[in-house]
Parts: C-alpha cells; structure tokens; sequence
C-alpha cells in the first residue's frame, strides 16, 4: 500500500479529506496531511500567484530559518492512555531513524513552549516545521506504523511532499484527467519562494513522496514518472531514503564543525565529519563512502509516457468507510463524499451539487 493510500484509509471523518480542516474552521488540511492555517494558506496562495506573474520574493531563507528548530533540538510528547506498546514501539522506532541518521535530536519535553506531540487524531496529519506551540503530530488507526510515522515526522522537521517540489515537472507527470477537479488543488507546486531543497536531486525513493494513483478518481494513474522504472517505486518507501538524509543533513548544518572536505558523488559530510555515500538498499541506504562508492541516481531523461489506465466510470464507493460516512450525515457536507462515495450518497444519477 503506497503512503499515501495508507494514510488517506486511516482517515476516520471524510471532511478530513477536504480543504477547510475537519478539526478546526481556521486550519486548513491540504494533500491529505498537511496541516496550515487559514493565513498561511492565503500567504502560501498569493506567493504561488505573484510567482506566476513574475513577481517572485525571494524568502526562502527567512522562512526556512523560521520554521526550523534551535540547536536541533526537537522535544516530543506521546499523548498518555492513547496507544498500544506496539504503537509506541513504532514511533520510538521512527524517532531513532531521525536520531541516528541525522544530527536532529528528538527527546521528552522537558516544559519547552514548542516541541511535538504524538496523539489520536482525525487521520494522519502535520504542520511543516516549527510552529512555536505544542504541535500535534496526528495518528489516528492505520497511522500508527513506521514508514507513516517517519513521514509526519518529515513535515513537523521542515519537510513537503516530493511531488509538490517547485521542479517536480521535470521528473514526473500530473495526470489531470484521472483526478476530480475538487482534489486538485492537493496538486499544486510549491513556490519557489516557499521551498529550499538545498540542491538536494528529486528523489523518487524519497518517503515523503504519494504513489502513483494518489487522488485518482477512477484506479488511473495520477503521478506519471518520467523515469517508467520508477512508476511503482514512489509511495512505497519503507523509511528515510539517501535523500531525505541528505536533506536534513543540510538543512540543520549537521557537518557545521567539521573541516572542509570534498565527498564522491552525490555523497556528503555527515554529523560524524564522514563522507556518507547512497546504497541500493532502500533499508539500509545510506553507508560511509569507501572507495567507489555504489551510486543510484535519478534519471532526468524523459521517457515515454506509458498510457494511462481508466475505469468505466461506473457509480460505486471508493472508500470502504463511505457507507459509514454516509450513515454519520457528511453526504450534505463534504466534497470527497460526492466525489469518491457516490453510491452510499445516492448521487449515481442527476446532477452532483458539491458543497
């Protein structure tokens, strides 16, 4: 099951799939797990805007140090009397993958005014990177294991959704007509303006890249990659990729008081001053360089599109809580129902009225 799948299942309420936030009038939940609020989102909207039009700010710097976390240092919390030792024993093992494979240090709050906080919660969900108040990290039933963990936790450091890059284009393929026009804002790149990828190279491995039919409406591919060898690979990360390692290594400066020195590669300088070099073990990815050092690289050659699969478009549910949803009275309310529970809604023929 690809991340995304897994995460749009454990939503428990079908208004968390939509724009304004189930949760709350004032956050607004977009891709299925980003939490923003309602200003945020306007801000995010109108850069996206003003860099269309040419009038591009350049203010990645001051945003990406504003939502970053002092020292490294990222205290936690694990809501009491809401998990099971295997749950528990998931996020501490998600947790551990950001310790050891980067200089962040996650530990129990300490009566810090900002850090994160592990709870039930409508689904999965995140803010991206430091908000300055106790955060939640949501993770409601089907959240609770690693991979989903590691990706939540990718937000709450600073991270987006691969596919969402300012540079995605070049890498993969946006299929409009397998994707209800109510979903697909969920698609949008982020500006520019918004994101610094620390010349960090697309990363079809990356876990906090959706798989191939994200949002489709009919089975049908959604995100195309441009590299067909890695259609079926996006979404189905295990955890951390080289990449995303990469990433937060520079991000948070984790060789900061190393000594100048040049890696093999795509490699770079680790916390332990190494030349850390990419594996083709997506579990174990990341190895100290030695000699020729085993490189996977992305292709950026475009390939042929492969044809895209469609159902018949026949009326039936496509979430198996939808005749639960129903029954709860979202069919009046919310758009995901109209579009992906037509049959429990009653809305196989005539027109559809969204809400």
């Amino acid at each position: 099951m690809s991340i995304d799948k897994a995460i749009e299942d454990a939503n428990e309420n079908s208004m968390s799939h939509d724009l304004v936030s189930s949760e709350s009038s004032s956050l607004v939940r977009k891709e299925l797990d980003i939490l923003m609020t309602l200003d945020e989102f306007i801000a995010e909207e109108k850069a996206r805007m003003d860099e269309k039009m040419g009038k591009r700010k350049k203010r990645k710097a001051i945003r990406g140090t504003s939502r970053r976390w002092p020292n490294n240092i990222i205290p936690y919390e694990i809501a009491p009397g809401t998990f099971s030792s295997a749950n528990t024993a998931e996020i501490n093992t998600a947790i551990n993958e950001w310790n050891t494979q980067t200089c962040l240090v996650f530990r129990l709050r300490n009566g810090e005014s900002a850090a994160i906080r592990f709870q039930n919660g409508d689904g999965c969900s995140s803010f991206i990177g430091r908000t300055g108040n106790v955060q939640p990290i949501n993770l409601a039933n089907g959240c609770r294991i690693r991979r989903i963990i590691t990706h939540e936790i990718g937000h709450a450091v600073g991270y987006w959704h691969e596919q969402s890059r300012p540079d995605r284009d070049g890498f993969v393929q946006i299929v409009p007509e397998n994707i209800p026009s109510a979903v697909l804002f969920n698609f949008e790149k982020q500006p520019t303006s918004q994101v610094n990828n620390f010349g960090v190279a697309y990363d079809y491995r990356s876990v906090m890249h959706y798989g191939a039919r994200a949002f489709s409406n009919s089975g049908g591919i959604t995100v195309r990659t441009l590299d067909a060898s890695f259609q079926n690979i996006i979404g189905t990360a295990p955890g951390l990729s080289f990449r995303d390692i990469k990433l937060a290594n520079l991000m948070y400066n984790c060789a900061g008081s190393c000594s100048a020195q040049s890696c093999p590669g795509e490699g770079f300088l680790g916390k332990d001053c190494r030349c850390k070099c990419p594996t083709n073990d997506p579990n174990n990815p990341i190895q100290n360089c030695l000699g020729t050092p085993v490189v996977t690289t992305t292709s950026q050659t475009t390939a042929s599109p492969a044809p895209s699969t469609t159902s018949s478009g026949d009326c039936e549910d496509m979430n198996r809580f939808c005749g639960f949803w129903a029954r709860a009275g979202f069919c009046s309310r919310s758009r995901y129902m109209m579009m992906y529970c037509k049959q429990s809604c009653n809305k196989c023929n005539g027109m559809i009225n969204l809400p």
